[in-house]
Parts: structure tokens; sequence; C-alpha cells
């Protein structure tokens, strides 16, 4: 169960991410939804985009929405870098937030919520790119027929990385899980 790879000219990101774009000039197209794999219907929490350029079936990038281009979109988002990846659920319950840490050499796990279709913690680990924190929170998610490993990163000190960082992935967890379930039918009754 690999469910945390990263992929994609994270770099870029980073770099973006600490800088913030100004005047709107962003590294591509960004929206604040995309189809996946299966399915699956990732929804950016508010302030942030899906950064189109980054997009591949089963992996996405999302930042605060100005970084992106879209400045209007941002709000008072926290500067923050999230990752999703994505993988055909298997049968049985969710990884726990231990077994995910030991399998990604994450530490100090802390925080720990778990729900009928999701868990989330805080931990510290390795970063994608120079200059963010390696302090971070992690979930992974039931969306549909897929299993989501999310990661949210931040600079050192970034709000995104102290408690606003759940509201954030909860935010993305919730508004996918919802956008990504079957539409429900009705069925007509005949008098």
């Amino acid at each position: 169960m690999t469910i945390w790879t990263c992929k994609g000219p994270l770099a870029a990101f980073g770099v973006m991410l600490l800088t913030a774009c100004e005047g709107g000039q962003g590294l591509g197209a960004s929206s604040g939804a995309a189809k996946m794999a299966g399915g699956v219907e990732l929804v950016a929490p508010d302030g942030f985009c899906i950064d189109q350029t980054s997009l591949e079936a089963r992996f996405a990038v999302m930042a605060r929405c100005d970084g992106l281009g879209a400045p209007a979109s941002a709000g008072a988002a926290p500067r923050g870098l999230i990752t999703v990846s994505l993988t055909q659920s298997k049968p049985g319950s969710l990884p726990s937030a231990q077994q995910i840490a030991a399998e990604t050499s994450l530490q100090n796990v802390s925080d720990v919520e778990k729900g009928d279709q999701s868990v989330t913690f805080r931990a510290q680990g390795r970063i994608p790119v120079g200059g963010l924190s390696p302090n971070q929170w992690r979930g992974v998610a039931r969306m549909g027929t897929q299993t989501a490993g999310i990661a949210v990163y931040g600079p050192e000190r970034g709000e995104i990385v102290s408690a606003s960082g759940r509201r954030v992935l909860t935010q993305l967890i919730t508004r996918s899980i919802d956008a990504s379930a079957p539409a429900k039918t009705t069925v007509a009754q005949r008098n």
C-alpha cells in the first residue's frame, strides 16, 4: 500500500508557495475541482486551487489560488501546498495513523482523528522541497472507489502547519467525498 507517492515539479511549487506570485502570474491554469481516476471529483478547500499542470489521473497538487494565477479566489487561505494520490480502494478498514506513519517514515504522530471514511493526523516527516516545515498534516480517505492519500505542507511557522491545517485537510476530504458519491436515483411510484 503506497499512498504517499509525490510526482511532478514540486520544486517549482515550493518556490511559488514561499514567494507567492505577484500580479496573478501563476504557474499554470488552475481550478477548484478536477475529475480523477475512478470517477473521483477532487474538490479543493477554500482559497486553494488545483494546478492543472500537475494533474494526472491519480495525482494532483494544490496551492493557494493567488500563487496559481487566480488572486481573487485566494481569500484568507493560509499559504500551503497539498498533494493528493489515489489508489484503488481495498476491502476492509482504512490504515491507522500509526500504520501510515510507519510505512512513510513519519514521526511524532499526534492529533489523530478517525471517522468512517477518513483518518487525519499531524506528524513530522520529509518535505518535498526546501523551505517547508517538517510538521505536516496527513490524511487518508475513501472517495468513491478510490482511497486518497493526502499531505498538507506549509512554510516554517506557517498557519497551515498549526491547527488550521486540519480544517483545510478536512474540508478537502469532506467536499471530495460528497462530490464523488454516486448520484442517488429516485424511483417514481405509480398510484
